[in-house]
């Protein structure tokens, strides 16, 4: 007779300090790590209950894969999608690196939520070649409240100078003496900007994703921007 053991390591800490925990009202075994304390099964019947899948869905959402195609790859609904979206944008803290910067670019995109045209959403974002981070972002229509709104998260950082194009609505709001305007200041944003486009099918120009729900749309543009920043999730 040969005796098989295998060895159960925690999915979140991968410890090995595992014991058993009682069974499920389905009849599975329950475990309990005694290193983070989390309860897990060895096996999962469905896809959403399992720690790896959240792992991989996340990695999909900032990697230009959109919600029903990831439910078709992973089998977790897409529902169950939107929540880790959401919750996970939501865990998101965002801290500048510096309090002060030798300059930062501004630059907008548009997108749409719902299909509509008259539903266009802009995104002003600040960018530090320096550091490579985004520092704040507002969104709204492209005119100087939602500038206004990007230069008020900026106010307690000190930048020596704002890099912009010469759209009107940033020499009404942004300090003349520490404004320089045109497109030679910008060319870092604007290769953000390709990137962001490549990570997320919601601001490519010519594209039939939308989101149903600005809130989700917000939330998707939040984690690649903190993905960015910090090469995790």
């Amino acid at each position: 007779m040969c005796e098989i053991t295998i060895q159960v390591n925690c999915p979140y800490c991968h410890g090995m300090k595992v014991v058993k925990n009682g069974v499920k009202r389905t009849g599975k075994q329950n475990f309990l790590c005694r290193a983070c304390g989390k309860q897990f099964q060895y096996a999962y019947q469905k896809a959403g209950c399992r720690p790896q899948a959240k792992r991989l869905v996340l990695q999909m959402l900032v990697r230009n894969s959109g919600i029903r195609d990831i439910e078709q790859v992973t089998g977790v609904h897409r529902q169950t999608v939107l929540g880790w979206l959401n919750k996970q944008a939501a865990a998101c803290e965002f801290r500048p690196r510096q309090q002060s910067y030798a300059s930062v670019q501004i630059d907008e995109v548009w997108t749409f939520v719902k299909e509509r045209k008259r539903r266009k959403r802009w995104l002003f974002y600040a960018y530090a070649p320096e550091t490579a981070e985004v520092l704040a972002w507002s969104w709204g229509n492209r005119s100087q409240h939602t500038v206004r709104r990007l230069y008020r998260q900026l106010e307690k950082l000190k930048i020596e100078c704002f890099c912009t194009d010469d759209w009107p609505a940033f020499s009404k709001v942004l300090p003349p003496e520490k404004h320089s305007v045109g497109k030679a200041f910008t060319r870092h944003i604007e290769g953000v900007n390709l990137c962001l486009r490549t990570r997320n099918r919601r601001i490519v120009r010519k594209t039939a994703c939308f989101s149903k729900k600005e809130q989700n749309h917000y939330n998707a543009m939040k984690l690649i921007f903190y993905y960015r920043n910090y090469h995790t999730l």
